[in-house]
C-alpha cells in the first residue's frame, strides 16, 4: 500500500474508535464517511483521495517551491545528459486528468527503456545515465533544504533500474544510488545559473518548447562565459 494508501487507512480505523466511543449519533454519519473512503479506494484506487491531498499540498508556497526545484533538477541533468523527456505536468488537477500521481513531475520518454527489455538488458553506461537523472531531483533539494523528502518514488524507479543488473546486493544497490545522487549534485553545481533558469521556467509554467529553449539558451550563455 502507498504512503497516502496507509495514511486513509489509519484515519479509517481512527474514525470508527472515536464512533465507538462517542455513541451511535457520531457512529452513523462517521460509519458513512468510512463506507465512501471505502468504495473510493475500490472504484476509484484512491485517485480522488489523493487529488484531493494533492490540492492541500500545491496550497502551500513552500511546498510548491520545493517540488518546482526538484523537478529544475530532473529537467537540468536530463538535458545534459541526453535524456529524452516529453514535457512536464505541475498541478495536481492537470495530473488527476492524465492518470499521473500526485503533482505530476516531469514525462520521461520510455522508448529507449522498452528498447533495452526487448533485448534482455541495461547497458550499464544508461544505468548510470538514467540513475543520474533519477536522482537529480534529490540532489537539487539537497542544495536548499537539510532533509530531502520527495525522492521515494525516484529511489523505487532507480532500484528497478539496478535489480536488473547482475549480482546487485542490497548493500551494493545503496552505494550506487548515493553515487548517482553526489554525480546528480556536482552537475547543478556546475551550472548554476541554467538551474536557476529551469526553475525560473517552471515558476512562471513555460511552455516545454520554451523551457527547454531558455535552458539551451543559458547553456550557450555560460560556455560564452567560460571562454
Amino acid at each position: 500500500m502507498s504512503e497516502a494508501g496507509v495514511t486513509r487507512a489509519a484515519w479509517v480505523v481512527a474514525a470508527l474508535v472515536l464512533s465507538a466511543v462517542l455513541g451511535p449519533r457520531v457512529a452513523m454519519p462517521l460509519g458513512g464517511l468510512v463506507g465512501l473512503v471505502i468504495v473510493e479506494q475500490v472504484a476509484f484506487g484512491g485517485r480522488i483521495s489523493g487529488l484531493l491531498g494533492g490540492l492541500l499540498d500545491w496550497a502551500s508556497p513552500a511546498y510548491r517551491q520545493r517540488v518546482i526545484r526538484h523537478e529544475a533538477g530532473h529537467i537540468l541533468v536530463a538535458h545534459l545528459l541526453g535524456i529524452p523527456l516529453l514535457g512536464y505536468v505541475l498541478s495536481p488537477w492537470q495530473a488527476f486528468r492524465r492518470g499521473m500521481p500526485g503533482y505530476g513531475g516531469v514525462e520521461l520518454d520510455r522508448a529507449p527503456m522498452h528498447t533495452w527489455q526487448a533485448q534482455g538488458r541495461i547497458p550499464w553506461a544508461e544505468v548510470e545515465r538514467y540513475g543520474t537523472f533519477w536522482m537529480a531531483g534529490a540532489a537539487a533539494e539537497s542544495l536548499h533544504y537539510s532533509q530531502i523528502t520527495g525522492d521515494t518514488e525516484d529511489r523505487q524507479q532507480l532500484a528497478t533500474l539496478l535489480a536488473a543488473q547482475p549480482l546487485t546486493s542490497p548493500a551494493k544497490m545503496k552505494v550506487q544510488i548515493n553515487r548517482f545522487l553526489r554525480q546528480g549534485r556536482a552537475l547543478l553545481q556546475a551550472h548554476p545559473q541554467t538551474y536557476a533558469v529551469a526553475v525560473q521556467s517552471l515558476e512562471q509554467g513555460a511552455a516545454w518548447e520554451d523551457c527547454l529553449a531558455a535552458i539551451a539558451a543559458s547553456l550557450e550563455q555560460e560556455t560564452a562565459q567560460e571562454g
